[in-house]
């Protein structure tokens, strides 16, 4: 189980690229008419100045920075096989992206950036179906399938009513993704503390066998 299918790095730079744009326009205001016409709208739709705005959107780099060391983690821990460790880093992933989505949907207005947002939605719907196939009411909460399937339900959530902000994709269009109800049953706390028990699972039976 991995993020590439919905945060490839290209996707997370292509995003970093244009905070840094939009910064640099803050600060140069008259360097990029079409892009200073979108920060304006931006500051519109949420009503602040724009040194408010710099300051968000200097936030919104941070945390795609966060973001993309936790992909780069991810990578890391599927190449050496730990998966105890990937599926923390899936969680804080996919609750990272969630925050990013809430936060800054408005930021990704503009017809490249809703092709990226409906992409990742559309792959996100792939996987989460995949791993819905692999869980059962008998499945256990500590699971991987289930603590995966659950905070896809989150990721999910939050991508659709972004697209929907946005003009990603139409209503009708999530209605055909036919997912059902992705109401998620846990928590971003309980969900980071099953996916912990699976890496601490060796290391209990270890101390009872002693």
């Amino acid at each position: 189980m991995t993020l590439s299918f919905m945060l490839i790095q290209e996707t997370i730079s292509t995003f970093q690229a244009q905070g840094e744009q939009f910064e640099q326009c803050l600060h140069f205001p008259n360097a990029q008419h079409e892009v200073s016409a979108e920060l304006a709208e931006i500051a519109g739709i949420r009503g602040i100045s724009q040194d408010e705005l710099k300051q968000e959107i200097v936030q919104f780099k941070q945390k795609l920075d966060r973001l993309l060391k936790l992909v780069d983690k991810i990578s890391e821990t599927a190449n050496k096989a730990e998966l105890a460790v990937l599926l923390l880093y899936f969680v804080k992933s996919v609750f990272l992206l969630k925050e990013i989505l809430e936060a800054d949907w408005d930021l990704f207005l503009g017809n490249d950036k809703r092709e990226v947002i409906k992409n990742v939605t559309s792959g996100s719907v792939v996987i989460y179906k995949e791993i819905k196939n692999a869980v059962s009411p008998e499945t256990p909460k500590k699971d991987g399938n289930y603590v995966a399937l659950e905070t896809l339900k989150h990721g999910l959530k939050s991508l659709i009513e972004a697209g929907l902000r946005v003009n990603a994709f139409s209503q009708e269009e999530v209605n055909a993704f036919d997912l059902g109800d992705i109401t998620p049953q846990e928590s971003e706390t309980v969900l980071i503390f099953l996916s912990t028990m699976k890496k601490w699972e060796p290391v209990y039976k270890r101390l009872a066998a002693s």
